[in-house]
């Protein structure tokens, strides 16, 4: 006799041929907007821009000039116009180059020698290869996580894997590196550390790490995390000098000043700072509520990370929280940085589908995650909504963490 049919087998039927359906929906969008971008630069108008032209850039300047110009804007500027030709064949006007602008460089060296390679390549197959290496991690980390069909869902219909793709940015690499080493913590303890050693191209989201790897006892990932970092300072240094990182280190103030001077895009800018910047309150309330969401941010994970095990929890649920609290932690967070709350959502998903649920629950994380994909069209209000969507998820992984039973109590 057949299972009966019940809403979970229904919605894991559907899972594959929905997740792919939207992903295929993702590209056809994204192909029509570079379309569009390229029809307003044949007819003189502003082209369109993307994260992924100040990647280009610094790996056009790499060729030709020393690491330590990265991080000074005028040598990066005029490696940026280098890239919007490229970007268009060179068949932009001065003008139009220049409208595209060009962000700092605020990768620490390390990150440097991943963007190296991309300048030998013309930039439309840069962009592919770029986006396809780093969605690796995400992906094996996505299919470690669920092991069923949800996996087709959840990890290519997720509206932040749209805004990845959009921006060809660092999305993938940092959400991949860091879930696939918290889902290696137990087995593969050293490779775990690794992975979110790696992850430290971008620091500011590796901010409660050693919190959680130090509060639940997992001594060597993080021996192996502190370890990668280091090597990567070496081999950094070792390739490129330490000018870069000295360079690197001169512009940290300066790059914590774009609050102030409105140098950052405040309308894609997910985290408790833009949020509150965006509804109008002052960047200095706003600055001091960010370090009151930091400072709960770092007691939840410690919490969930010392606690868990003594509520027989599934570590699961830790993982949610970290992954979720790293995004409220920070005050500088874009849309392409969401999909480190894909993982977060995996992991709510697999507690629920194993331990149970109540339709509330589920009902929160579908309804809330398919919101996401008006964030970018909703102006102020898409921030706004995407901070309280990642307090939402953060709140429901401490819940459910917070409602089993304590062994003492059991």
């Amino acid at each position: 006799m057949a299972p009966p049919e019940t809403p979970a087998r229904i919605f894991l039927r559907l899972c594959a041929p929905l997740g792919l359906a939207i992903f295929i929906a993702y590209l056809g969008v994204i192909a029509s907007m570079y379309a569009d971008g390229r029809a307003a630069a044949e007819r003189g108008d502003a082209p369109m821009f993307t994260d992924f032209t100040s990647l280009y850039a610094a790996s056009l300047l790499l060729r030709q000039q020393p690491a330590a110009d990265l991080y000074r804007p005028r040598e990066m500027y005029q490696a940026g116009l280098r890239a919007a030709q490229a970007a268009y064949d060179g068949n932009l006007s001065e003008k139009q180059a220049r409208a595209i602008g060009m962000n700092p460089w605020m990768y620490p060296p390390s990150f440097i020698l991943l963007a190296l390679p991309l300048a030998y390549l013309p930039y439309l197959p840069a962009l592919f290869a770029w986006l396809a290496l780093t969605a690796l991690p995400y992906l094996l980390a996505m299919r470690t996580i669920l092991r069923d069909q949800s996996f087709w869902l959840i990890a290519l219909a997720a509206p932040p894997v749209f805004y990845n793709l959009i921006y060809g940015q660092t999305g993938f690499l940092v959400a991949g590196l860091i879930a696939l080493g918290l889902a290696w913590l137990r087995p593969r303890p050293v490779l775990a550390g690794v992975c979110m050693g790696l992850a430290g191209v971008k620091p500011h989201f590796g901010l409660l790490i050693p919190i959680a790897l130090i509060c639940g006892a997992h001594w060597t990932s993080f021996a192996a995390a502190v370890a990668t970092v280091v090597a990567g300072v070496a081999i950094s240094a070792l390739a490129l000098g330490m000018d870069p990182w000295y360079g690197f280190l001169g512009t940290l103030f300066a790059n914590l000043r774009g609050f102030e001077l409105g140098i950052y895009k405040w309308w894609v800018m997910p985290s408790v700072t833009g949020a509150l910047h965006l509804i109008g309150l002052d960047l200095g309330v706003a600055s001091r509520v960010q370090g009151v969401a930091t400072v709960i941010a770092a007691g939840a994970v410690a919490w969930a990370w010392w606690q868990a095990p003594h509520r027989e929890a599934p570590p699961a649920l830790q993982y949610a929280v970290l992954c979720s609290a790293s995004l409220l932690a920070v005050p500088l967070v874009y849309l392409y940085d969401l999909v480190l709350l894909v993982p977060a959502i995996g992991w709510l998903w697999v507690d629920m589908r194993d331990r149970g649920y109540r339709r509330w629950e589920l009902a929160a994380l579908a309804v809330g995650s398919l919101g996401l994909l008006g964030a970018i069209k909703l102006g102020a209000a898409g921030p706004v909504y995407a901070v309280l969507f990642s307090g939402a998820v953060f709140a429901l992984a401490l819940w459910r963490l917070g409602k089993r039973p304590s062994k003492a109590a059991s």
